[in-house]
């Protein structure tokens, strides 16, 4: 075994679970290594390591892991046994439990939200699916569509017109 191998076997966090964007991924994960959604993902996300829901990431469930920097969007609760990194892009909704926490300007919060050193971090209940509806299984294209080779999935629309990716919030 080369030298670079031997220091990939002895440090596992250069291991990373990657949901790209464009993804689509219905269910709970569960890693000993780190985690990076750039994807939408329906369902638990949980890591021994480091979790990291990017600039496009979308998450309808709960995350836990030991750092956690969310860039994107998560309708769900965040349990973070370390730091928790929130960007000015990053919206969360749900409850926060976190040992530290960064927050930038323009950061959107709506939930409880509990950091310090000697709080108790909770045990991860499974989410509801129907934390999002996001579509898991693409609809077929039109015959427009396959001409062009390009396929946009449908967004829901609400009462009002207004449309997104998300549904309601499930509380």
């Amino acid at each position: 075994m080369s030298k670079r191998d031997q220091s990939s076997a002895n440090n596992p966090s250069t291991y990373i679970t990657q949901v790209r964007h464009g993804s689509v991924i219905s269910g709970n994960m569960k890693s000993e290594h780190s985690i990076r959604v750039d994807g939408y993902v329906t369902g638990d996300l949980v890591s021994d390591e480091r979790i990291i829901i990017g600039n496009h990431g979308e998450i309808g469930g709960n995350l836990s892991g030991n750092e956690i920097t969310i860039e994107g969007y998560v309708n769900g609760d965040v349990i973070a046994k370390g730091l928790l990194h929130l960007s000015q892009s990053a919206r969360v909704y749900g409850k926060i439990y976190a040992k530290h926490i960064s927050v930038e300007n323009g950061a959107e919060m709506n939930g409880k939200i509990n950091v310090g050193q000697k709080i108790e971090m909770p045990e991860l209940n499974s989410s509801s699916p129907s934390r999002s509806n996001r579509q898991t299984q693409t609809p077929s294209p039109t015959p427009t569509q396959r001409k062009t080779n390009v396929f946009i999935p449908s967004k829901n629309v609400d009462d009002e017109g207004k449309t997104d990716n998300y549904g309601s919030v499930a509380w």
